[in-house]
């Protein structure tokens, strides 16, 4: 049976790959402005749109072969390993692939967080040299690292394209999940509108976008002891299991073999997911 999972496991590589040579195939021949845009059709859209709520973006390939990967672990676990042994596999595997995308995603906005400051002075700059709102941040982009730079080019791409810049952020915005997206949109549809130094805003969301960082690190510095407490607290029951694991694998062993001690097992498995979830949660609360 294992080398029917293994098999399929292969077979989901193999598909993988394949998409890979297409959407490399197509490169070629498409026009390079709509590349991107083909990349992002060949993943479903029930997919992109959960990935963007966590404002995650992975080409298709890679969520291609993570799906191969976490499926292909998920099959063999249940041919493998015991039943009960399996589910709780199965169940842990969507748990990584979640915590994973959360914390991608976190780390993701805190960097376009930290570059978009810089990012608006240099475009304030150039207002300042007489240069158009859409030529400003045009040619600001130009030298603008990942991931921030990911996302103005794709700014810029819907300008040239015919897209207003305030709507172009209004839909980097929604994509992201960032309010400070909202807030540039915002002030650029109001000077669109009503006129109006834009120079002058963009300078104070710069200056509120330091004083939010600043209260950041302050309220991280401020909360470390309880994040620390929550990180020990997490990893003294699989350290206590580990160490008896070591010390006196027979007792472990025979209550696992005793249906009750199994069932003891696998609860204070499900508690620890549980209790791990809940400090996750409350630690996160605290920081938002």
């Amino acid at each position: 049976m294992i080398w029917i999972a293994l098999s399929l496991l292969v077979i989901g590589l193999a598909f993988v790959v394949l998409l890979m040579l297409g959407s490399n195939e197509q490169e070629g021949k498409v026009d390079p402005r709509v590349v991107v845009d083909k990349k992002q059709d060949a993943v479903p859209s029930f997919i992109k749109d959960y990935l963007a709520q966590h404002s995650v973006e992975l080409p298709p390939q890679v969520i291609y072969l993570i799906m191969a990967f976490a499926g292909g672990g998920v099959l063999i676990s249940l041919l493998v390993l015991p039943f009960k042994i399996a589910l709780i596999v199965s169940a842990a595997i969507p748990g990584v692939l979640y915590l994973g995308m959360k914390s991608l995603g976190n780390r993701r906005k805190q960097m376009m967080l930290e570059q978009l400051p810089s990012f608006i002075n240099q475009v304030t700059r150039r207002l300042s040299a007489g240069i158009s709102v859409e030529n400003a941040f045009s040619d600001s982009v130009e030298t603008l690292e990942r991931p921030l730079g990911t996302v103005m080019r794709r700014v810029v791409r819907r300008v040239h394209m015919g897209e207003e810049l305030h709507r172009a952020f209004d839909r980097e915005a929604n994509h992201n999940r960032l309010k400070e997206f909202n807030v540039l949109a915002t002030a650029i549809r109001i000077n669109e509108q009503y006129g109006g130094s834009i120079r002058s805003i963009l300078d104070d969301i710069v200056a509120i976008l330091r004083l939010d960082e600043a209260g950041k690190r302050e309220l991280n510095a401020m909360t470390g002891e309880t994040r620390f407490t929550a990180v020990v607290l997490a990893l003294i029951p699989p350290a206590t299991v580990a160490y008896m694991m070591y010390m006196m694998p027979d007792m472990v062993m025979t209550m696992w073999n005793d249906p009750g001690g199994q069932n003891a097992l696998l609860a204070a498995t499900f508690m620890e997911l549980f209790g791990v979830v809940a400090l996750w949660r409350m630690i996160k609360s605290v920081g938002t």
